[in-house]
């Protein structure tokens, strides 16, 4: 069983170690760089994520296996799309960088991960998570309407790391 956890800064090196993996079998599986090393995430981003308490690490046979960023409040960069909870941004929350290491792939732990963060939300009181996926990632996106998330809207965002791109916006009801 995935035993999840926030991250502690002295988890740092491990967890760089882990998303270069990630993003390495990634770019090599799918050809797509959504994700870039030294572009996003970062070593930086990690940092920034364990002194906000906002990264959560997955771990299993004592090892880190997957990792995630949960946030609170809406992403303002998504707008105003259609979504189907209303709720204040202080009910929402936000999954991002949700990755697991090659080492552990095909085991269901980013499924055990979306869990957690449903069961983290449930605590918080939070009424709904949502997040967004590149539209060329059709593994996230299916993994995400298996755990139960509703496609909202396919919207253009930028980020460093992508430049203006199309992403699907998803939404679970917590």
């Amino acid at each position: 069983m995935l035993n999840i956890r926030q991250a502690v800064p002295e988890d740092l090196t491990a967890i760089v170690e882990l998303y270069d993996g990630v993003i390495d079998l990634f770019q090599a599986q799918t050809g797509n760089v959504g994700w870039r090393r030294g572009v996003y995430p970062t070593e930086t981003d990690f940092q920034k994520a364990i002194e906000t308490g906002t990264l959560y690490l997955g771990e299993l046979e004592g090892r880190l296996a997957a990792g995630m960023i949960l946030t609170q409040g809406t992403d303002k960069t998504y707008g105003e799309p259609p979504w189907r909870v209303d709720a204040p941004d202080e009910e929402t929350a936000v999954i991002h960088t949700l990755g697991v290491s090659p080492a552990f792939s095909g085991r269901g732990l980013a499924l055990q991960m979306i869990e957690g963060a449903v069961t983290l939300a449930r605590e918080k009181g939070w009424r709904a998570l949502r997040l967004d996926v590149l539209e060329d990632n059709v593994p996230a996106q299916r993994l995400y309407q298996r755990a139960g998330f509703v496609y909202i809207e396919t919207k253009q965002i930028w980020y460093k790391s992508t430049g203006l791109a199309n992403f699907l916006l998803y939404e679970y009801a917590v």
